[in-house]
């Protein structure tokens, strides 16, 4: 009686094994598959340059904004700048910035194209410009 239990039992999970397998294979047919495509979750460049380079002030991330202007004009390479910063990260670690703006000057300058500096930036922005020459130990 027992082992006709533990065979119908055995049967059953054979069987409900079987259909979950079925369905499975039922959902993954190519006619099931939604038309439309589904979008990309992708950061952009800007956005991929400011985490990975930790530029936390808005002048850097002007800075980092003047870059990615440059790869939309075709001055510079993607593939260089992105490059750079993995080696800059490699360096620094804790704040790879200073070191891929020094790179990046480098080789830059070296193919004859001029990219400017974080202090060229804050000296174009007349609010923050201000701000970065005072010095945060003294109050006013």
């Amino acid at each position: 009686m027992i082992e006709r239990f533990y065979t119908i039992v055995a049967g059953l999970a054979i069987a409900l094994g079987a259909t979950s397998t079925l369905s499975a294979q039922t959902t993954i047919y190519p006619g099931n598959l939604p038309l439309t495509p589904v979008p990309s979750k992708a950061p952009s460049l800007e956005d991929y340059l400011v985490s990975r380079l930790r530029a936390t002030s808005e002048d850097q991330r002007s800075y980092v904004h003047e870059i990615v202007r440059l790869i939309d004009q075709r001055k510079l390479d993607k593939r260089l700048v992105l490059a750079l910063e993995r080696r800059a990260r490699g360096k620094n670690p804790v704040f790879p910035l200073p070191v891929f703006e020094r790179t990046l000057r480098f080789e830059a300058a070296r193919r004859r194209i001029t990219v400017p500096t974080i202090q060229e930036i804050v000296a174009r922005n007349g609010a923050s410009a201000v701000q970065a020459v005072q010095d945060s130990r003294f109050r006013r």
